[in-house]
Parts: C-alpha cells; structure tokens; sequence
C-alpha cells in the first residue's frame, strides 16, 4: 500500500457518489463538467516500527458544483456531505487501498467538510471539500 495507492482508493470509492458527472484521475489545467471529483494527498506522518510501521495520510476530495457562486449552487451543495459519508461506511478499506478510515472522534478526526468557493487555476468555483484520514499498514 502507498500514498498513490490511497489517493486512487478514495478517487475510486468517492466515485461511487451519485451525480457526479467528472471524475479526474488528475487535476487538470480547468475545469469544465460539473460536478467533478479531484482527490489529492494533503499531509500525513509514517511512523517506521519493528513490524514495519505504518502512515496515516489526510487525503483531501473536492467536489466542484458550479463557477457560480449561486444560491442554487448553495442548495445543491447539501446532499454531498451524506453522499460521502455513505460510501465511505460502505467501503472503509477503500476497495482495499488502505488498512482503514480512521474514524477517531476523539482526536477531531472523521470525514471533515466545507462548502464554499474555491479557486482552481484562475477559475472561482463554488464546492464541498472533504478532509478524510487513512491507515495504511506498512510490512
């Protein structure tokens, strides 16, 4: 298992998401189909111990709905954060990318979200951004 491996996992089990209409296995210069999927590593820490240690990633997937900042595009931002948490209960291993979701409450972690816009490239996008931590066991 490895960081790359992790980011198709989540691209793969996010796509399972209804109305999606773009998924990007890369990010690319613009974006013109919405909504679409772009899911990219944003930190994480690998811990190395006698057994082989093992690396907790924080993965983050946006949705882009629209280039306008909307109250339509408000409005349809309200199912997504169910969207991802159902498939994510349905697939805690990421189609077998990773050991698990770390579902910790306790230390603030779990699928985090945000509506809001966002700027890709020089375009203003409005979306849903999710923040989610993997394990993945190293040997």
């Amino acid at each position: 298992m490895s960081l790359d491996t992790a980011i198709d996992g989540l691209r793969t089990t996010l796509a399972t998401m209804p109305g999606l209409k773009r998924i990007y296995p890369d990010p690319p210069e613009s974006i013109n189909d919405f909504p679409s999927l772009i899911v990219y590593s944003k930190d994480g820490i690998m811990y190395y111990t006698a057994s082989g240690g093992y690396s907790l990633h924080t993965l983050v997937a946006d949705v882009f709905l629209s280039r306008q900042y909307l109250p339509e595009v408000v409005d349809a931002a309200k199912p997504w954060p169910d969207r991802a948490f159902s498939a994510l209960k349905a697939d805690q291993t990421l189609g077998g990318a990773v050991s698990h979701v770390v579902w910790d409450t306790t230390g603030g972690v779990g699928l985090r979200y945000q509506t809001l816009p966002m700027q890709y490239n020089q375009q203003l996008c409005f979306g849903v951004r999710f923040t989610v931590t993997v394990k993945v066991n190293e040997s």
